[in-house]
């Protein structure tokens, strides 16, 4: 879909806001400010000119290690209005990093829950070997809508192919309102920590994973890469989709 490369660089941002940041940003009761990045866009869904963004989000529930070849594993990503009215045309795009940026998208399987039915996420690589996931659902889902004030969860399963890479991993979440072919950054979660290992069982497997922000290694390369770029978003202050495909 056109938007995709759109949300795409949005979940980019937030993947190096949230390390950088070193603070939860998603808190599931109300968001609180956005990272001061040069890229801030402007939230259309609430007073544009607020300091924050107007859904608070938190992934949730996630297990802290899943099995390759195992059956797909739930967690919740919960989306908080904050505002006196309704946002709708919701997309959630999570980004997955994982420690020796190995994973493809043909190593994970992963879909969510809606009030029409159960669709599959849009798997992409990024040329600094992340995965985006994008929660597009192609004509037959037109985003979410959370009403003023309220919370809404959306189910996710997640599974890691037989032949998936094993390590530690990270996911974060932006949240895109869809205007057309055009998007506002609405929201962010972060710091839902795990690992990839192989099929044999051990007791760690059904222990739930820790979230929120923590100093790794690799979150903190993937934010020196991405700054190497961030001149090229100065000043932008929508989502829009680029002139051509890389």
């Amino acid at each position: 879909m056109p938007l995709r490369k759109a949300l795409a660089l949005a979940a980019v941002l937030v993947a190096a806001a949230a390390s950088a940041a070193a603070a939860d940003i998603g808190t599931g009761g109300g968001a609180r400010p956005a990272p001061a990045l040069p890229s801030r866009v402007q939230a259309t869904c609430g007073d544009a000119k607020a300091p924050q963004f107007p859904i608070g989000a938190r992934i949730r529930g996630g297990p802290a290690v899943y099995r390759t070849g195992g059956d797909p594993q739930s967690w919740y990503l919960d989306l908080t209005n904050t505002t006196a009215g309704e946002c709708s045309a919701i997309h959630p795009v999570v980004v997955f990093t994982d420690k020796a940026r190995a994973l493809r998208p043909a190593h994970l399987r992963m879909e969510f829950d809606t009030q029409g039915g159960t669709f599959p996420v849009s798997l992409e690589h990024t040329d600094r070997d992340e995965i985006i996931a994008v929660f597009d659902g192609g004509d037959a889902f037109s985003g979410f809508t959370v009403g003023a004030g309220g919370t809404l969860t959306v189910k996710v399963r997640l599974a890691f192919a037989s032949d998936a890479p094993h390590g530690e991993a990270v996911a974060d979440a932006a949240l895109v309102q869809r205007k057309g072919d055009d998007g506002d950054w609405v929201g962010e979660a972060g710091g839902y920590h795990f690992t990839v290992e192989g099929p044999q069982d051990t007791d760690e497997a059904g222990s739930l994973a820790r979230t929120g922000p923590r100093e790794t290694a690799y979150a903190v390369g993937a934010v020196a890469a991405l700054a190497a770029g961030g001149g090229l978003l100065l000043g932008a202050r929508r989502l829009r989709t680029p002139p051509r495909a890389r």
